[in-house]
């Protein structure tokens, strides 16, 4: 995404009357932060569930992918960190009645 930082406008004169302008555009490349974070699903007792929470999941701006395994009583979220974070995804699956808690990083 490019956003117009600023415009700068330079002119210059000369003793001879002579003004040159000039103009340049800055512009800044704004990346999307992209994080991935795994969660510890509650309260989950069917493949249906599944469905719910990740449709709760994806109303939360910035998700861009969200997925939910039943066996494993887990979800999988990748989401723009400028627009949201990991407490908002936990409120949003919390809400829909399956509360969640960051799945820990195994090594």
């Amino acid at each position: 995404m490019n956003i117009k930082t600023s415009l700068l406008l330079l002119s210059l004169s000369f003793s001879t009357g002579w003004s040159a302008t000039v103009f340049a555009e800055t512009t800044t490349v704004q990346s999307t932060r992209q994080q991935t974070v795994s969660f510890n699903v509650q309260n989950m007792t069917c493949a249906m569930c599944t469905l719910t929470i990740k449709k709760a999941l994806q109303k939360v701006d910035g998700v861009e992918q969200a997925t939910v395994d039943y066996a494993s009583k887990t979800a999988t979220v990748t989401f723009d960190s400028t627009k949201t974070d990991t407490e908002a995804l936990i409120k949003a699956t919390t809400a829909a009645g399956y509360p969640a808690t960051v799945k820990p990083v195994s090594r």
